[in-house]
């Protein structure tokens, strides 16, 4: 099944990185299980998806049982559906960043973000009634459909450190929201609790990476202090050391 592991793999780098919206990878996860229901009807024995497969065939002339591919395959695309099942329910609740001009708050699960349902709808109909502030949205798709060519070209041309250089996803989204009035609080609250659910997440399951990789096997001793300082050295947050010098207080000479 190296053909289908190919395919696993490049899903697996467009998961990876930081500022990634919940959305944008559920889109990737829902391309992919379309793949496998593609990848599925392989018993025509065409093989146009599986070129290494087909490569072996035709050198080999061996008789390829596609039926216990097909199976697999199957049981892949069964697995992906289950898991992220959840996901796919709450699917106008992860486009919302994006996308709230064409809302309908009857589709959102506001549950998890503690918001008032009335106040969430009229400051939504508020905010597509005005251009002022629904061009900004207008505006962010436009962008995003730049950064999805770069990144589209990076990833054919597998330059992987290029595609880290991107300006991030989430840094564009946010600053849409941001510049958003707080007489839109109800709406702006339900954008960031959004833009956190896997922010936080990957910031959590990358400082277990670092340390376990920090806590080797062929150190001598590694005390708590050691490795707060290591993971601090891990991290991409830059202190506002012009905002930090400001807040202390200047030492007079005696």
């Amino acid at each position: 099944m190296v053909d289908t592991t190919m395919e696993l793999n490049e899903l697996n780098l467009k998961l990876q990185g930081k500022g990634n919206p919940a959305y944008a990878l559920l889109e990737e996860v829902v391309c992919f299980e379309k793949k496998l229901l593609i990848f599925v009807g392989m018993e025509s024995c065409k093989l146009l998806h599986f070129k290494n497969l087909k490569q072996y065939r035709d050198e080999t002339n061996e008789t390829i049982d596609t039926n216990s591919f097909s199976i697999s395959l199957k049981n892949m695309k069964d697995g992906f559906a289950e898991r992220f099942e959840q996901f796919q329910i709450n699917k106008s609740t992860l486009a919302f960043i994006v996308n709230p001009l064409n809302t309908n708050t009857n589709e959102i699960n506001i549950e998890p973000f503690v918001i008032d349902a009335g106040s969430l709808q009229m400051q939504l109909l508020d905010l597509k009634t005005k251009d002022l502030w629904s061009i900004k949205f207008t505006e962010l798709k436009s962008k995003l459909g730049e950064l999805e060519v770069q990144k589209c070209m990076h990833i054919a041309q597998h330059k992987w450190t290029a595609l880290k250089e991107i300006p991030r996803v989430e840094a564009l989204i946010f600053g849409a929201w941001n510049s958003l009035p707080e007489c839109y609080s109800e709406v702006k609250k339900l954008a960031y609790g959004v833009l956190t659910i896997f922010g936080s997440t990957y910031s959590c399951e990358k400082a277990f990476s670092c340390m376990n990789i920090i806590k080797s096997k062929v150190r001598s001793q590694l005390t708590n202090k050691n490795l707060e300082s290591c993971l601090k050295l891990k991290t991409s947050y830059k202190p506002d050391l012009i905002k930090l010098s400001k807040g202390m207080q200047s030492q007079c000479s005696h």
